[in-house]
């Protein structure tokens, strides 16, 4: 798909991965439109974004809302009459034990990181049909293939199928799904875990890539890759590296929310 003047609907993007995607995507001449419930960070990016000659439309959206999301992609019609691409961004950090965690923690992570994606692709696929094209990119996680935390993990799994699943269902329909994968990345979402992680750039480049050039899945970054086969292939070294009492708390560190 081509970028240039397309109509991009980013979840999640008042931060880290979604509000780099959108400057980079907006650079390109793509017409983004910025949905997450920090209102006064998405107006703050928004202006960024048109000082520096790019279209941007801010909505205050909580994806874990059904209106939300139907407001959501009737504002986007309504401003730019079409929807090329839905970037499933908005999400929910694990890092809690199961034990420590609320029942309204749990059901909190399950709606944003899986129910909310699914009703955002249920919204925009009507409008992608009438077009016959679109890409549908679902920012799932290293979690979804090495499991870690619980519940995290769980939505992150779920997404992977999730995707799977709707890639098949729309093949003949001329949408596109890809799932983007990544590790450890500097956002306020990892803020006090003590590794070396790469910036929200190298997640936009490959959202980027993948608008341009749809695949199955890119785990980023690269280096995820083997260690996410290696997982599968020997689960019991995986089971005792990641159960590990020093791997549990370094990833216990992370910002929760």
């Amino acid at each position: 798909m081509n970028i240039q003047d397309s109509v991009i609907l980013i979840t999640g993007a008042s931060s880290g991965i979604g509000a780099e995607t959108a400057k980079e995507l907006a650079a390109q001449g793509a017409r983004v439109v910025l949905a997450a419930r920090r209102e006064s960070e998405l107006n703050a990016l928004a202006r960024e974004i048109e000082r520096q000659g790019g279209k941007a439309l801010p909505i205050q959206v909580d994806v874990s809302r059904y209106d939300d999301i139907q407001r959501m992609v009737e504002t986007t019609l309504t401003n730019f009459g079409r929807i090329d691409v839905l970037v499933n961004n908005a999400g929910i950090g694990g890092g809690k034990y199961l034990s420590d965690a609320t029942d309204d923690e749990i059901e909190r992570t399950i709606q944003v990181n899986l129910v909310g994606p699914a009703r955002c692709a249920r919204a925009v696929i009507p409008q992608m049909k009438r077009q016959k094209s679109g890409v549908i990119v679902n920012i799932g996680s290293v979690a979804g293939e090495i499991a870690v935390s619980p519940v995290y993990s769980a939505t992150k799994f779920g997404l992977r199928g999730f995707t799977d699943g709707l890639r098949r269902e729309l093949r003949s329909d001329g949408i596109d799904v890809v799932l983007i994968a990544p590790g450890f990345i500097k956002t306020p979402m990892t803020e006090g875990l003590k590794v070396n992680m790469p910036g929200p750039e190298v997640v936009a480049r490959a959202i980027i890539r993948a608008i341009e050039r749809p695949c199955r899945k890119i785990i980023v970054p690269w280096y995820y890759a083997p260690l996410a086969w290696l997982s599968k292939l020997l689960p019991w070294v995986a089971d005792m590296i990641l159960g590990s009492a020093s791997a549990k708390q370094r990833y216990s560190d992370r910002k929760k929310d």
